[in-house]
């Protein structure tokens, strides 16, 4: 999940953001033999192209950026290696992914495939050192390309709501929220929501807030159950079989709060696929519209039984730069499965609402006092 994944909210924004200094620099615009027009701070390896240098104004680069786009240089380098190999870019993928595991980098799975369309295009590449084409990807980076990570625009998002993510980790780590719910006696969430945090609340439905604190959870498959002191609302049953194809599906979740309030909203949509991107099979694609906040809530089926946990959303503004095509309200949910190996093991035994058909008003009223927005400083 760490590299497919943009967790709830993790939307990928786009603003230029061409150096790391503000003082006025040379950059060198010139077009490839692709037709692509490039901004660096080096001149262009083949010097027959048509270059043009002015001095620009910049803005400044975070630190989380400029980390990020090192690392963006170390894969390009490693992928230019393979290049010269003779690798294909299908073998070079995969190769890089292990690279980015033994590496100990994190670049998220649209965006290293726009690295290794980057590193691959054009013949001439393959007579340039990998140290220049792993230095043209950096500046490529610091221009904006391959993923958000410290964009400078981010920083200045309106809202706490942050996405963080174990593919996309967010640039500011203070206040952040995102949804949760009691089954079992427990509060369950995504793990992303809380990783990291030092300080986690949880508020009612009924606006009472408590302490909450981490019980068990499972990184590589994003679920965290929360426990608190004293009594919580009846729980939400968990589906003992996996949603099909077309089922239809809401959420109930806290998106945006400083900016759409503090009250639950209600999301429904089907499953379009029992598989997430590139076919993960831990996740379900669902058209169920989400944002930020959204994330650890409910997928809930039309018995009122909770059948996955909303995690990701994919970014229409990166995959159109990718592709050339926007998609439409792809979201994907994390496999309920997961959750309840962590329930075996745990300790909370609190009974469960009973799974009951109803229509859309009525189970969103049976289910909302047990879904919760969790707060985490």
């Amino acid at each position: 999940m760490r590299a497919q994944l943009k967790l709830i909210g993790a939307v990928w924004l786009f603003g230029l953001v061409l150096a790391s200094t503000a003082a006025a620099q040379k950059i060198y615009k010139w077009v490839d033999e692709e037709g692509r027009t490039q901004y660096t701070q080096t001149p262009p390896p083949d010097q027959s192209i048509s270059v043009q240098s002015s001095q620009m104004h910049h803005n400044e680069m975070t630190p989380e950026r400029r980390a990020y786009c090192e690392q963006i240089r170390r894969i390009a380098g490693q992928l230019a290696a393979y290049r010269r190999q003779g690798l294909s870019i299908n073998s070079a993928l995969e190769s890089v992914r292990q690279f980015e595991v033994s590496s100990d980098v994190d670049v998220d799975e649209i965006a290293l495939r726009e690295l290794v369309s980057f590193v691959y295009a054009g013949n001439r590449r393959r007579s340039v050192p990998a140290s220049d084409i792993a230095g043209r990807a950096q500046d490529a980076c610091v221009g904006g390309s391959f993923g958000k990570v410290g964009r400078g625009a981010l920083a200045q998002a309106p809202t706490p709501d942050r996405p963080q993510s174990p593919a996309a980790p967010s640039s500011k780590r203070g206040m952040s929220s995102g949804t949760g719910w009691v089954t079992g006696g427990l509060i369950a969430t995504n793990y992303h929501v809380i990783d990291g945090r030092e300080r986690l609340r949880v508020r009612f439905a009924d606006g009472t807030e408590t302490s909450a604190f981490v019980s068990a959870s499972d990184s590589d498959n994003d679920v965290a159950l929360l426990r608190v002191g004293g009594d919580l609302p009846a729980g939400l049953p968990i589906a003992g079989a996996e949603a099909a194809i077309g089922a239809d599906v809401f959420t109930l979740g806290f998106p945006h709060t400083q900016i759409m309030g503090n009250n639950a909203k209600l999301s429904t949509g089907i499953i379009n696929s029992t598989t997430g991107m590139q076919d993960d099979p831990r996740l379900y694609q669902i058209s169920v519209p989400v944002q930020s906040g959204n994330s650890g809530g409910p997928l809930i089926n039309r018995q009122g039984e909770v059948v996955g946990l909303v995690t990701a959303k994919l970014s229409a503004a990166q995959v159109f730069r990718w592709t050339g095509d926007l998609p439409q309200n792809v979201n994907y949910a994390v496999k309920v499965e997961f959750l309840r190996r962590l329930l075996a093991s745990s300790a909370g035994r609190a009974a469960n609402l009973s799974a009951q058909p109803g229509s859309l008003e009525e189970l969103a009223a049976r289910v909302s006092p047990a879904v919760v927005l969790v707060i985490a400083e």
